[in-house]
């Protein structure tokens, strides 16, 4: 069994990487072979929107290291991912993986795998928003987080002084292998809102009787009890969740694939209407 470490901070021994492999440890109690890989070490392209993945069912063509990234990952039988909270979000290196991840969620190469995530961050109620980015990055790869923490940790590298971040951290790791080892990926962490990602965000719709999570699109409404709010979903609104294979299968097949029939049958058309815009403003 092999866990994979994921780094996405640029800096080095810092805190993200002293939790994520404070995890690695745990796991390698528990038999695991680890390896880690700090993302921000290797080059990753923005998404160029090209659509040769969708439309020709391929890894992505642009030549970096994002296909490799996700290869290591594929050949993974845990995920473990360690990024910090910069001004409410992960860095950007989990955005970009996010834009260059249709070819491994059509293929399928994840999906089952077990992950967990750690966020060290330094400043209290600025954290809302980073596990929406690593779970619509690690859920949308069919990877089952079942455990997130935050970790508070106000200066740089001094993740090694607090104890309980570090036993914290090592369980995560240990979790994940016995997950693996089990077969149940069931939630180990603290219980959010939504029942699929654990996450405590949630959009009321325009309905102004709806609400859902923005991440995973379980629709539910709200109820007031003993004066407290309780957020109900139903467990038919549960099973409709947009990570369900039903609906990325749906998601690909139904939505994005039928637009290559008009992409093709237009491209004349689209490329002669385009001069317009290529000309306006162009730089002489």
């Amino acid at each position: 069994m092999k866990i994979l470490g994921l780094v996405g901070s640029v800096r080095q021994s810092g805190n993200s990487e002293i939790l994520t492999k404070e995890a690695l440890l745990g796991a390698e109690e528990e038999g695991a072979q680890v390896e880690i890989l700090r993302l921000t070490d290797y080059r990753v392209e923005p998404c160029k929107g090209c659509a040769a993945c969708l439309l020709q069912e391929r890894d992505c063509v642009i030549k970096d290291d994002a296909n490799f990234i996700f290869a290591k990952m594929a050949e993974s039988d845990g995920i473990i991912v360690g990024v910090p909270c910069y001004i409410l979000e992960a860095t950007a290196i989990i955005k970009q993986l996010i834009d260059r991840g249709f070819a491994p969620m059509q293929q399928n190469i994840m999906r089952g795998k077990v992950g967990g995530v750690i966020v060290p961050y330094a400043t209290r109620g600025w954290t809302q928003n980073v596990f929406q980015m690593t779970n619509t990055w690690l859920l949308a790869l069919g990877i089952q987080v079942i455990d997130q923490l935050l970790i508070h940790v106000q200066g740089l590298s001094e993740a090694p002084l607090i104890q309980d971040a570090l036993e914290k951290s090592r369980n995560l790791g240990r979790q994940v292998v016995r997950a693996i080892q089990t077969g149940d990926a069931s939630f180990q962490g603290e219980e959010g809102i939504c029942p699929i990602c654990h996450d405590r965000n949630i959009r009321i719709l325009k309905d102004m009787e709806t609400v859902e999570c923005p991440v995973c699109a379980v629709r539910g409404s709200l109820k007031i009890e003993d004066g407290k709010i309780r957020v109900v979903f139903t467990p038919e609104a549960i099973a409709r969740h947009r990570w369900s294979v039903e609906n990325l299968q749906r998601h690909f097949s139904y939505h994005l694939k039928p637009s290559k029939d008009f992409f093709i049958k237009t491209k004349t058309q689209r490329k002669e209407m385009a001069q317009k815009y290529k000309d306006y403003l162009k730089k002489s």
